[in-house]
């Protein structure tokens, strides 16, 4: 009885592991999709700052601008080929598969803006870094990005 109570529980346990596995294991458009959501969070946090809707905090800056840049840096590598359409639906325009070598330096430059607000260690620098952030993030949307219905 002892054996079957611990091969049912290792069963149980296998059972368990490989659904969470199922749902980790998302496609490349929802994991851009969940990068981007995650950098809208962050640019909210920052965007509050700037606007004065929120006490500026360096330590916050920068913890949100390096999200930022490290998910960009991730982000570019989830457009295989085969990700062009969904499901689930996609926004990502064709330019970014005919256009990799734009698509690439849009992004080097939104990571370069991001790292340049995180690098700011005050309210001035920080303030006048994050406009080049938003043209950076504005730019790639304009090109590589279709429109929400």
């Amino acid at each position: 009885m002892f054996e079957l109570r611990a091969i049912l529980k290792g069963v149980a346990v296998v059972v368990v592991l490989a659904g969470a596995g199922a749902a980790l294991a998302a496609g490349p458009i929802e994991e851009r999709q969940q990068l981007m959501k995650m950098n809208g969070k962050a640019i909210g946090v920052l965007a509050k700052m700037l606007k004065g809707e929120a006490k500026f905090d360096p330590a916050a800056v920068k913890e949100n601008a390096e999200t930022i840049a490290s998910d960009i840096q991730k982000f570019v590598m989830l457009f295989p080929e085969d990700s062009k359409q969904g499901p689930p639906e996609t926004y990502a325009k064709a330019e970014i598969w005919t256009d990799r070598d734009g698509f690439n330096a849009a992004a080097d430059n939104a990571i370069k803006a991001a790292q340049k607000v995180a690098a700011a260690g005050d309210e001035a620098s920080f303030k006048a870094a994050m406009p080049d952030l938003g043209n950076a993030c504005g730019a790639c949307h304009k090109k590589y990005r279709r429109p929400k219905d």
